[in-house]
């Protein structure tokens, strides 16, 4: 499974609802003029579409796959980082070959590559678990747009230790660091990030002597703390899944919202959280991973209000555009039904057509294809892009928009859902 950047082409087009503008005076939408016109169901939101058979589909054949894959994914990235870090120290002890080596190094950046492109549709599927006490799971394994290299660099030396900073009294543990210490974004900096000076500008006593070690003593040093946290990358996973298949777990409820003792009181309620997590697209997707190094509009950067390749998501593996693809696959999914098992893809589009909604079922179908087709249409990394070509990085950043325009708007109107309270006030 590789991490591509390139996605199938598309095409897209954008009619803006005249009832639900998204700019802020509501975060409720209400009903089209069209929904529920057949014999209502109260449990079922006013439509006599069957919510809870699309909620069903999402969960079992969407979003539990994609949980699953991550925690496999992430057994096996312990047992490549660790067989690469076994002959790091082998080749300081003189006792294997710079080759060896090598060929171990490139099987566990490409383990990391998968399970970041697994986690990248996980991004999209933010529900329960996910975003339970300020999204604390999703933040030990994701913790961007928050990251901290410096402290990464100190955790290396601290795990090194067994001590915080050289103190008796505070031994190393990973489960008690803050986040942007741990997770993919830890990974990437240990395993591809080729400068292996430290990126604090004052060195504490851990680090004091760092940049004066022998390189291939540092190396070492990384990839042993590499391997503690793909460790506790795994742990998380396990936890995620544990969490969101138990018998009494979030899957479950939304299995069967509206049933007696559900905490939900209809489908149409758990309906509107899967929906909630469509907006990953806006303000994720569209503002911070494009509109921010772009310095579009509103959006400033480390730059100001100019292009700034440092402020990609993927800065280090340089796979910011493959992020953005998954990204956008992982909506499509979602929106479409389409999952594990082919032979049920009930899905948004679905819902559309039920409540007369096909016009816009097909203007956001196109619209996925062209966002996809934008992505595919850069060439090289997006940092180069942001310099190189700027105006299709720009176009990009626009495909997505119609994606989000009709999302804000005739979408939820259509469907009579509310849009998610972060999404209020949104007119970009």
């Amino acid at each position: 499974m590789l991490f591509s950047r390139k996605m199938k082409p598309l095409a897209i087009a954008c009619a803006l609802s005249v009832i639900l503008t998204g700019c802020g005076e509501s975060t409720s939408s209400t009903s089209g003029p069209d929904f529920g016109g057949n014999q209502p169901d109260p449990g079922q939101g006013g439509t006599t579409f069957d919510e809870r058979a699309l909620l069903t589909n999402l969960v079992d054949n969407v979003i539990t796959p994609t949980f699953n894959a991550f925690q496999t994914q992430s057994e096996q990235n312990i047992a490549a980082v660790s067989a690469y870090c076994g002959l790091e120290q082998q080749v300081l002890a003189g006792e294997a070959v710079e080759a060896q080596r090598d060929e171990a190094y490139v099987e566990a950046t490409q383990s990391w590559r998968d399970l970041a492109q697994i986690w990248q549709h996980a991004e999209l599927m933010q529900v329960g678990p996910l975003v339970e006490n300020d999204k604390q799971l999703r933040n030990v394994i994701y913790s961007w747009p928050s990251k901290s290299l410096c402290g990464i660099d100190q955790d290396v030396a601290y795990f090194e230790d067994g001590l915080i900073n050289l103190d008796p009294n505070k031994p190393f543990d990973i489960k008690d660091r803050t986040a942007n210490r741990r997770g993919l974004i830890s990974l990437e900096h240990l395993l591809f990030n080729q400068n292996l000076a430290h990126n604090c500008s004052v060195a504490n006593d851990a680090l004091a002597d760092w940049d004066m070690r022998p390189e291939q003593s540092r190396k070492v040093a990384r990839c042993q703390f590499a391997v503690e946290v793909a460790k506790d990358l795994h742990d998380n996973a396990t936890v995620l899944v544990n969490t969101w298949n138990a018998d009494n777990g979030y899957a479950k409820a939304l299995k069967t919202a509206g049933e007696p003792g559900s905490q939900f009181e209809s489908a149409h309620l758990a309906v509107n959280v899967i929906s909630d997590a469509l907006f990953y697209l806006t303000e994720e997707v569209k503002d911070n991973k494009l509109a921010v190094p772009l310095g579009l509009g509103q959006f400033t950067n480390s730059c100001g209000k100019v292009a700034c390749p440092q402020d990609v998501e993927s800065g280090i593996a340089n796979v910011s555009l493959a992020y953005i693809s998954a990204n956008i696959s992982a909506f499509e999914q979602l929106f479409l039904g389409q999952g594990v098992n082919t032979e049920n893809t009930t899905g948004f589009d679905d819902f559309l057509d039920q409540e007369n909604g096909s016009q816009v079922k097909e203007a956001m179908i196109l619209g996925i294809a062209n966002a996809k087709a934008a992505v595919t249409n850069i060439n090289g990394d997006l940092q180069q892009a942001l310099i190189d070509e700027n105006d299709k990085v720009v176009d990009t950043h626009d495909q997505v928009k119609v994606i989000t325009d009709q999302l804000k708007n005739d979408f939820i109107n259509k469907l009579a859902l509310e849009l998610p309270k972060t999404s209020a006030g949104d007119n970009d």
